[in-house]
């Protein structure tokens, strides 16, 4: 392994308690030599110029008085010696020049020795730091340890405020990893879990999953919404193959044949039109939907005769009514899916009279008189999976879902009107549609 995979390695809290025994580490040895190099310091540089000072203060009372007494303490002795006569010398210190050195005279007795020279005379001066040593060493190691105590709680405490720091990620983090999304309930985390909103970054983190959550769920619900739109959407022109299908085989005529091959080739274009725009609408990607100027008129009329064909009830009129025509800037194949489930779902629930869609500079009004709905049913009716009182066992109540769905995406203003036993009208309004009437 690796300094730099052992330092990655493990969780939050191990890669901190990593960080400060490293820093422990690095401290205490930084310590440690700061106190070897300023000993060698001491002992090359201030020791040396002590006794440098030593040597010129004796010289300068020599020269005025050649009795003046050798240095003498309990850690500095003094020898002269005159015209070369070392006899006077203790015999470790004879044959050395002049200068600064460490003399090693016997186990536990190495003193720095001084020599210098004014003259025929020669200064020797015998530094005993063994003594100086010792209470060097007393004195130095005990605010050593000191300072090393005071830096080993200071970086405890600074360990224990870092893990409270990190707590609330370690917590978020474990949230995150247990995070159920499986289950599909979608739970935002809440601040006060971690911190509150006094801590700042924590809010972040927590308003940055919670906005994580929310496109997830988004996606998942466009996904689910995807599944059950295009099982939905497809059986209408399905519906139409097969009603072809059968007319293909009772036609024996070929202009009728491929009259009838060429609304099954439109049909079919439309649904890989469909399933183009249903799966645009899952991935939420609006951009990418193509959109042209579309005649609702032509559009409108189209949906009535296809749909006529494959869905006519006997003794219903199917019709359009204009007095100009409405052109609105869109993707085709939405409008084709907006108007396809209100026509369909008029003529679903319309068992006599007629399906009239009504066109004006308003709008789009898709009217039946069918069986209509109480108004426990007209607040329900666009909501998915809710189907009519009375045809509990056709569809599944996704067709007015999905036109709440495209209305609510592209902006354009929904409402609708029933009654019991009388019929409904659905209204719908384009605020940017260009409306020419007919002269």
């Amino acid at each position: 392994m690796t300094p730099r995979t052992w330092f990655a390695a493990g969780g939050i809290n191990t890669k901190l308690v990593r960080v400060f025994l490293i820093q422990i580490l690095a401290i205490s040895v930084a310590t440690v030599l700061g106190v070897f190099v300023a000993g060698l310091i001491a002992e090359r540089v201030l020791v040396k110029e002590a006794l440098s000072g030593e040597a010129e203060h004796f010289w300068t009372h020599f020269e005025k008085d050649a009795a003046f007494p050798l240095p003498n303490t309990n850690n500095l002795t003094g020898y002269l010696s005159v015209s070369g006569n070392e006899q006077t010398l203790p015999e470790w210190l004879r044959g050395h020049e002049d200068g600064f050195y460490r003399v090693h005279h016997s186990p536990g007795f190495e003193p720095l020795v001084s020599v210098s020279s004014r003259g025929d005379a020669r200064l020797f001066l015998v530094f005993d730091e063994v003594q100086v040593s010792q209470l060097a060493l007393y004195f130095g190691l005990a605010p050593l340890t000191a300072v090393l105590l005071l830096i080993y709680l200071l970086t405890w405490i600074g360990y224990v405020m870092s893990r409270r720091a990190v707590s609330t990620m370690v917590k978020l983090a474990d949230r995150v990893r247990n995070y159920d999304l499986k289950g599909g309930e979608f739970e935002p985390f809440q601040a006060n879990e971690f911190g509150g909103v006094d801590d700042s970054e924590a809010l972040t983190l927590v308003n940055a999953f919670n906005q994580f959550i929310t496109r997830m769920e988004s996606s998942m619900q466009r996904e689910r919404n995807f599944t059950r739109n295009a099982s939905h959407e497809l059986r209408t022109p399905l519906a139409v193959v097969k009603a072809n299908l059968d007319l293909l085989e009772r036609f024996d005529q070929p202009d009728k044949r491929q009259s009838v091959i060429d609304r099954m080739r439109r049909t079919v274009d439309g649904m890989e039109d469909l399933v183009e725009t249903l799966l645009l609408l899952a991935r939420d990607a609006e951009s990418a939907l193509t959109t042209s100027s579309v005649s609702l008129n032509e559009l409108c009329n189209e949906l009535l005769d296809e749909l006529g064909g494959a869905l006519s009830q006997p003794g219903v009129e199917y019709r359009l009514s204009a007095q100009g025509e409405l052109k609105v800037e869109a993707p085709k194949r939405v409008l084709a899916i907006l108007f396809t489930n209100l026509i369909r779902n008029a003529m679903m629930y319309t068992d006599t009279g007629f399906v009239e869609v009504i066109i004006d500079r308003r709008g789009v009004v898709v009217k039946d008189t069918g069986c209509g709905m109480g108004e426990g049913d007209i607040e329900r009716m666009f909501e998915p999976f809710v189907r009519g009182h009375d045809r509990s066992n056709e569809g599944y109540g996704l067709g007015l879902a999905i036109v709440r769905r495209l209305c609510d995406r592209f902006g354009w203003d929904l409402r609708a009107t029933s009654e019991e036993g009388v019929g409904t009208e659905i209204h719908i309004e384009f605020p940017r549609a260009q409306y020419e009437s007919q002269r």
